[in-house]
């Protein structure tokens, strides 16, 4: 339940510092890691990806783990995403 309590604070914390945020998918497991993914918000892929990069850097703020995955818009998706992966106890992911 901690690492739920963690992951929960954390999300709001992002929210907090970086809104406005198209948040694409949240998910916990039970192995103490998770993940977060964003949709770009109409900005530039550049600028998508700066974003990204400071999230996963304030994810390690925290003491976690985190490594950023990102996808860039292409023909068969037009969006740009993002995937920022965590371990929240701070081992390899």
């Amino acid at each position: 339940m901690e690492i739920l309590k963690q992951f929960l604070d954390l999300n709001i914390a992002i929210q907090k510092e970086f809104n406005p945020l198209n948040w694409v998918d949240i998910t916990n497991y039970e192995n103490g890691t998770g993940s977060i993914s964003f949709t770009d918000d109409g900005e530039s892929e550049d600028v998508f990806f700066n974003k990204m990069y400071k999230i996963k850097e304030f994810v390690k703020t925290f003491g976690y783990t985190a490594e950023l995955i990102k996808w860039p818009a292409d023909c068969d998706c037009p969006y740009t995403e993002a995937t920022i992966n965590i371990n929240f106890n701070g081992g390899e992911l």
